[in-house]
């Protein structure tokens, strides 16, 4: 029966070398040595060597799956798409994932309310957009309810506060109207509510200090272009092409009529 000659240790920590019958056999991950007593002297018949071999890959796989979720919260479906990508089977896969939830290295529950926390804090994401992001990272759905829970509607609104401020100072470039749409649909794909956005806005509206000039200026900008881009054209077809240009940027009429006044 083969016998356990010599074991000595890798570079790596914690891993070793085993010889059988003074002939290099196998290496094995400390846990793997430990477990299966593989000290010079231990004999060993093929099944048993063929369950070491077996427990130091799951050991691998498990060490590898450890490294991942080592310095950044993961998921057990995180992990289970990062051991697929290296080739484990799905049955040593679910092994390694049980093994990490039982060393409470990963917890579903816990990724989903320290993530819904975070998002409240950096109020960059509503409850929606909470909700996808862990969908995409494979929690299971009243996981994410029950974490959800803690973003009340007092935090939707004081991110919105923040965020509709921050958007439309950004997007003042463009007309009011088109401003007010490009925020809103940001917001929107950022998973906030609708009617929220849209009470966010008016509030921002009302207690801004108006701009007069802001519009008049953003439509000179605009109208001088759509001017230069129909300049071929002329009298009623030149004056359509720049009202229907200018209204798609969301520029009052009234207001483009008093530049084409202007111009003349």
């Amino acid at each position: 029966m083969p016998t356990v000659t010599k074991v000595t240790q890798q570079r790596r920590a914690g891993r070793y070398n085993i010889y059988l019958d003074d002939e290099y056999a196998f290496a094995v991950d400390e846990k793997v040595l430990i477990t299966y007593n593989l000290f010079k002297g231990t004999e060993l018949d093929e099944t048993e060597i063929e369950t070491i071999k077996a427990a130091e890959f799951s050991q691998k796989a498990y060490t590898q799956a450890l490294v991942y979720a080592t310095g950044q919260m993961r998921t057990s479906k995180q992990i289970s798409r990062k051991l697929k990508e290296r080739g484990y089977e799905t049955s040593l896969i679910k092994e390694v994932v049980k093994r990490l939830n039982d060393d409470h290295v990963i917890d579903d529950e816990a990724y989903a309310q320290t993530y819904v926390d975070q998002a409240k804090s950096a109020g960059k994401l509503g409850p929606r957009g909470v909700q996808f992001k862990l969908q995409q990272a494979g929690i299971d759905q009243f996981i994410i309810e029950d974490a959800l829970v803690a973003y009340e509607l007092d935090d939707q609104i004081a991110a919105l506060t923040t965020r509709v401020a921050s958007l439309l100072e950004k997007n003042a470039r463009y007309s009011k109207f088109m401003a007010e749409q490009k925020t809103q649909q940001k917001l929107l794909q950022q998973g906030f509510d609708l009617n929220l956005i849209k009470q966010a806005i008016q509030d921002y509206r009302l207690n801004e200090t108006t701009d007069e000039t802001l519009e008049w200026d953003n439509l000179d900008r605009d109208a001088s272009i759509a001017a230069n881009r129909y300049a071929d054209y002329s009298g009623w077809e030149f004056k359509q092409k720049v009202k229907s240009t200018l209204y798609r940027k969301g520029y009052d009429l009234n207001l483009v009529d008093k530049w084409l006044r202007q111009r003349d």
